[in-house]
């Protein structure tokens, strides 16, 4: 499966109480921590952004290799966010709806060549950090907070078991200025290590323009990647990262099988799909933010060999080469009638 954009922006490099926690950056939303010394890997990551010019959904699929029992992330928002579960089967529909065009060539002559090539909320007072809802989503333990500092809102973090570093606290000062909300998300399963697929979390807010936190990827150590499916009124451009465009189309409900995602497409959206891998953790230096463009579709074209072009079972250059030896018997065959003839009409003359 294509590795976007999918998003939640978790927690950095943290120490626990009684160890140290290890983060393992491996996608664009940062890094998921533990309290272990085992870490996280993310094995696949991908979100679907949905904007309809004053809410936006972010839904995100995480995949995860790791022995930990517990980690954690933590979210900005523009605005108090509503969290929800998601479906794994929304992600298998894109993905089939934005597929690339597979056109097979054919050649002539043969080719040694093969393969495929392509083509915010008010904060409190004084500092405090507020709590505004809690709830259990599956595995997931989900706490909105809101706050006016963010040296407060780190040592909120720290005493509710968000083990941090001093650079968190930091990179969470343009949220803090800004008086965005927070997402603290705890996974913690019922049983067993922390690994593979995970439910999709569904998180919707108010907001003046579609935006993609992701800013706090910057304190990550490795590069980092980003797929995204953004659902809009129109097609979006994205501003920074440099990310590649390889889907470009509107969406109809009656594309997809879900009762749900036909809900969350409502009347249909034009889909933008971006996808980048490798993206050093220093280009990360704001947000991602989109901008409407032209609805003009695009898809992405795979060419694939599809051998010799043949006629009558043959290929048909052994026909291009025979052609020549076709004319030269012929007309030979045609001088031989021709002296045949002219020596007949010879001898019987009298």
């Amino acid at each position: 499966m294509r590795t976007l954009f999918r998003i939640l922006v978790p927690l950095v490099v943290a120490v626990a109480a009684l160890g140290v926690v290890r983060p393992s950056w491996a996608c664009g939303c940062g890094a998921l921590i533990t309290r272990t010394d085992s870490g996280v890997n993310v094995a696949d990551e991908t979100s679907i952004v949905r904007y309809d010019g004053s809410s936006e959904e972010i839904v995100m699929r995480l995949s995860v290799r790791s022995s930990a029992r517990d980690a954690a992330w933590l979210m900005p928002t523009p605005s108090r966010a509503a969290v929800s579960l998601g479906e794994r089967g929304w992600f298998d529909q894109l993905d089939r709806l934005t597929e690339p065009r597979i056109v097979r060539h054919r050649h002539w002559l043969p080719d040694l060549g093969g393969g495929t090539r392509v083509a915010g909320a008010p904060a409190p007072a004084g500092g405090r950090v507020g709590v505004l809802a809690r709830q259990r989503l599956g595995p997931f333990e989900v706490t909105t907070l809101s706050a006016a500092d963010s040296h407060a809102l780190a040592a909120w973090l720290t005493s509710h078991g968000y083990h941090l570093k001093g650079r968190l606290s930091q990179a969470l000062a343009p949220y803090v200025a800004r008086r965005w909300t927070y997402t603290a998300v705890r996974l913690a399963p019922e049983s067993g290590p922390l690994t593979g697929e995970l439910d999709p979390l569904r998180i919707r807010f108010t907001s003046a323009a579609p935006v993609y936190p992701i800013r706090l990827s910057r304190l990550a150590s490795t590069p980092q990647a980003v797929h995204l499916y953004v659902l809009a009124p129109h097609r979006v451009t994205v501003r920074g990262l440099g990310l590649f465009t390889t889907y470009a189309g509107r969406v109809r409900p009656a594309q997809v099988s879900s009762p749900r995602l036909r809900a969350l497409l409502g009347g249909g959206a034009f889909m933008t799909e971006f996808v980048r891998q490798g993206i050093p953790p220093a280009d990360f230096t704001d947000d991602l933010g989109f901008g409407y463009t032209a609805d003009t579709s695009y898809r992405q074209v795979e060419y694939e060999e599809g051998g010799l072009v043949t006629f009558l079972g043959l290929p048909a250059f052994l026909w291009v080469l025979a052609l020549p030896v076709v004319v030269v018997v012929a007309l030979v065959a045609i001088l031989v009638a021709r002296r045949s003839r002219t020596r007949r009409s010879i001898r019987t003359t009298p």
